[in-house]
């Protein structure tokens, strides 16, 4: 099940940002670039600040939270993390179609988001292309990611439309 944000949800979400690069990003990145990424003990704080202003879309397996995506009003996937314990059971991949099915349906023209090297094959099967390769700079350490967009097919249907009516209307 997914589901908005709930009050209390962001002691799991802290827990989940942590876990999922510590034991799952750990594959992609050195131990240095994960603990630049993140302290291994959850800021709970933090995470309840953030979801509380973000209200994140929580994936629900059995009564636990699984994993969890931000997903900004312009079309920005900015957070997608999933709990280890659920990793590899289509949760993180259910919780991407619930964004871009939401987006669209908010009419925005794509949906974009910065991807890891561990979530680029992810969100490849989800539809998206890469736009360019990034490296960021955190605490002093450099990690690749990578720019990607999935656009709106009726965006650019209503946008070809809109193009051949003005195009019909200047030679009118």
């Amino acid at each position: 099940m997914i589901r908005i944000y709930q009050h209390g949800d962001h002691a799991a979400i802290a827990s989940i940002f942590s876990r999922a690069i510590h034991e799952i990003a750990s594959s992609c990145y050195s131990p240095e670039q994960c603990r630049a990424w993140s302290d291994r003990q959850p800021n709970v704080e933090h995470w309840r600040k953030r979801c509380e202003l973000k209200r994140p879309f929580v994936a629900v397996v059995d009564g636990a939270i699984a994993g969890f995506l931000e997903l900004d009003p312009d079309g920005h996937i900015d957070c997608a993390y999933v709990n280890p314990d659920f990793q590899r059971q289509g949760v993180m991949s259910a919780l991407v179609r619930h964004a871009v099915r939401t987006a669209f349906e908010m009419d925005r023209p794509r949906v974009y988001v910065e991807a890891s090297l561990c979530a680029r094959p992810l969100f490849e099967r989800a539809g998206f292309a890469v736009l360019t390769e990034n490296t960021v700079e955190i605490k002093g350490e450099s990690l690749l990611n990578y720019r990607m967009e999935l656009p709106n097919p009726q965006a650019s249907a209503t946008a070809a439309s809109s193009q051949q009516t003005a195009t019909a209307d200047e030679c009118g």
